[in-house]
């Protein structure tokens, strides 16, 4: 009975040893095709479809704001009054009512300072607000540092409207350039340039309620589309430039400079409307300039004593097909002459290519201030720099792009970085080789080094706060991203087509990624649920290799067969070239769906000569992280061997 046991225990080890073996031994490169399952998408409603366009119950909050400003340039402080209209185009009731007070980014409790990062303005207070009143009565309010809750005497119901009254006031901060700042290195006079400087409502939608994400500084905005009327009282040696169409002209214009204005409104040639010999150091009292924005997302303006204005304006075709004139105009001080002389000129290219190729610009004027801001976009209004001509027309192209994303495509920038700094860069690339040509350039979204990434692991659709590289999966990876897809992908047609019926879909109107994927997939009618997840919701990497090669004379014909592998985490399609002795040259694109169940693919190709050489992606335009693998050399796998 031992004797029977003991063989029955060798004959167990024997067969587990033997089952083991063969279970390491083989490998059928199966995978489980995760990659290709659907997004967990939000479920279509009635607000936002599975087509990826606002549904028939769609609706977004309205906030319009009437503003009085005074810049006291003694203190350096800005005294505000404002009334703002609120719409509740909602279903909802709402008790309360959140403010944005950005400024406060800087005081010491906010979260940016407590973070490390403070500006270094001691004692700062941010914005003071000495009175707020809900439809004429006092109410209570809780400061948060960069946001603000207003508690209402009674809720306000669906298709109502509240008026906000706030008084309120803030000193500049003189050691920083958050987006804004002071600027006091000029001959003529500093240059002040104002942005995120009066309480706004936060945006209250379907998908998050009230948006409270605090103003840290790394993610910019998302605000409430609203009609505008402000009127910036200034030293009357100063020139307003601000995010509306101004509407007092004469009465803060000599009437030479008015004159000038208006001829500038109907020349494609520039005009010199203040130039050096008009400044005037010093004022002899103030004036105001009044502005008038409609359907605008927020608004800044920048002003100084030392501006040398120049104006031109370019014709566009409207959505309706009528023409009409756009006013391109920059204010810059004489120490920045030798670089900022064809400044009205890029502005003209960057509106005319983009209501050409994306969406006619909406609104009558574009402006663009020299300041201590290097490159801020706002509507109607930018700030650049740039030290050379090249530099200053790229910043000046990627800004005044920017007025159609975020400016028209309302995104949230809190959330979604790279659906405005991304989209813009995609766009930007094709503008810049339409203004340069054939010449010589840095281009917008180059090729793509997927290898310098490969340690990045946190996804493009990440919130900016939580970015440390924001320059890179915020701006260039999804502007390549995009160039992938329309250009390798789903060539530029089909993609052309979706990306117009996107944006126009949601212009003036506020996407989540969720539309934007579904929007693309149902104009292009391509699946791309592996794209969208492998490239902007996770983190997978891409790494195909050519593992094999073999060939044999079938009569006239070479048969060769390519074996494949996908030895990373993404998939993409195959870009296949096999060059043969004769010169010949042949090109295969395989579908993406030769990965759906398994990582090793085999074909074959028929080809006229012997094969000397086979390579994939040969113009290295997809995100591999190894191209080491990419190519075979049939002559020296035979001397290998």
């Amino acid at each position: 009975m031992k004797r029977n046991l003991a063989l029955l225990s060798i004959l167990f080890c024997l067969l587990c040893g033997a089952c083991q073996k063969k279970t390491i031994s083989t490998n059928t490169f199966l995978n489980d095709g995760s990659v290709f399952m659907e997004l967990p998408l939000a479920t279509p409603n009635s607000y936002r479809t599975g087509a990826g366009t606002p549904g028939t119950a769609y609706w977004q909050q309205q906030a319009d704001h009437d503003i009085q400003v005074r810049l006291d340039v003694e203190t350096n402080t800005i005294i505000g009054s404002e009334k703002i209209t609120y719409h509740n185009n909602s279903p909802d009731s709402l008790s309360y009512i959140w403010l944005q007070l950005e400024q406060n980014a800087h005081r010491k409790d906010s979260i940016r300072s407590r973070e490390g990062r403070s500006s270094n303005e001691l004692s700062y207070k941010g914005i003071e607000i000495q009175s707020l009143l809900a439809d004429g009565v006092s109410v209570i309010w809780h400061d948060y540092a960069t946001v603000a809750k207003v508690l209402l005497e009674k809720p306000l119901n669906p298709n109502e409207t509240v008026t906000l009254s706030i008084d309120w006031s803030f000193v500049i901060p003189d050691k920083v350039a958050l987006r804004m700042g002071f600027d006091d290195r000029y001959d003529a006079g500093p240059i002040w340039e104002l942005a995120q400087w009066f309480p706004t409502p936060c945006v209250y939608d379907d998908v998050y309620g009230w948006n409270t994400l605090p103003y840290i500084g790394r993610g910019e905005f998302y605000t409430n589309f609203g009609n505008y009327s402000v009127a910036i009282t200034v030293p009357d040696n100063h020139v307003v430039f601000a995010s509306g169409e101004l509407t007092n002209a004469s009465q803060v214009l000599s009437e030479d400079e008015n004159s000038c204005l208006q001829m500038a409104m109907k020349s494609d040639e520039v005009i010199l409307i203040r130039g050096q010999d008009e400044l005037a150091k010093e004022s002899s009292g103030e004036q105001t300039w009044n502005f008038e924005g409609h359907q605008i997302r927020t608004f800044a303006w920048a002003t100084s004593a030392s501006f040398i204005w120049e104006a031109a304006s370019i014709e566009i075709k409207t959505l309706a097909g009528e023409p009409t004139r756009i006013l391109c105009q920059v204010g810059y001080p004489e120490e920045v002459h030798t670089f900022w002389d064809e400044a009205v000129a890029y502005i003209q290219h960057s509106i005319k290519y983009y209501s050409e190729s994306l969406y006619p610009y909406p609104w009558p004027q574009m402006s663009m201030s020299y300041g201590k801001a290097g490159g801020m976009e706002y509507p109607m209004l930018v700030f650049c720099r740039g030290r050379t001509h090249q530099s200053l027309f790229n910043v000046t192209d990627h800004e005044v792009g920017h007025n159609w994303f975020p400016m028209i495509v309302n995104t949230d920038e809190r959330r979604h970085a790279w659906m405005d700094e991304g989209f813009n860069t995609f766009i930007n690339h094709y503008s810049l080789e339409a203004f340069y040509g054939v010449r010589e350039h840095k281009p917008d979204v180059s090729k793509y080094n997927a290898s310098a990434f490969i340690s990045d692991l946190k996804p493009i659709n990440t919130p900016p706060d939580l970015l440390q590289s924001r320059g890179h999966l915020s701006y260039r990876k999804p502007g390549y991203g995009l160039r992938f897809l329309r250009e390798e992908i789903l060539g530029e047609e089909r993609f052309d087509e979706a990306w117009l019926e996107y944006f126009h879909t949601w212009a003036f109107k506020s996407p989540r990624p969720a539309d934007f994927y579904r929007a693309i997939e149902d104009a292009s009618g391509v699946d791309l649920q592996w794209f969208f997840r492998g490239f902007f919701e996770e983190t997978l990497q891409l790494d195909q290799a050519i593992i094999n090669v073999t060939q044999q004379q079938k009569k006239d014909v070479w048969k060769v067969r390519v074996t494949i592998e996908n030895q990373h985490s993404w998939v993409c399609p195959v870009a296949l070239r096999i060059h043969c002795a004769d010169g010949s040259i042949h090109d295969y694109k395989l579908p993406v769906t030769i990965w759906a169940w398994s990582s090793k693919h085999k074909q074959s190709f028929e080809v006229p000569s012997p094969v000397s050489y086979v390579e994939i992606d040969p113009m290295k335009a997809y995100p591999d992280v190894n191209r080491s693998n990419n190519a075979f050399n049939i002559v020296l796998s035979r001397a290998a061997q």
